[in-house]
């Protein structure tokens, strides 16, 4: 997370490999931390988390079985989509599971969500 705040081309490649790990951990924690990663990234270089196939990781923590995760997620890619309006497109199954991760969130998730 730390490492994601500093602003530097150069550290940009020591992040790759860590967060493509921490996108598939097992502590939600950790998850949610790394989305949050993978849009500070992106806001320094767009191009790189697409060729990497972060958008895609963050996209499949859309149906995390957390809802913290499912919520941080939301707001990153809420954060993406002002530069790239087509990076998610909201149907019938995406809605039902935020519906439900919904009921789940404290209030900030909520907020979120809605």
């Amino acid at each position: 997370r730390t490492m994601a705040c500093i602003r530097v081309d150069k550290i940009v490649e020591y992040l790759l490999e860590p967060l493509q790990r921490t996108l598939h951990d097992q502590d939600p924690y950790v998850r949610k931390t790394a989305a949050v990663c993978v849009a500070k990234l992106h806001a320094m270089n767009p191009e790189l988390v697409q060729d990497q196939g972060m958008l895609d990781s963050l996209l499949e923590l859309l149906t995390d079985g957390n809802p913290m995760v499912v919520s941080n997620a939301v707001a990153c890619l809420m954060d993406i989509a002002e530069y790239r309006p087509d990076v998610f497109r909201m149907d019938s199954p995406l809605v039902m599971k935020l519906l439900h991760a919904l009921n789940e969130c404290n209030e900030w998730g909520q907020v979120l969500l809605l």
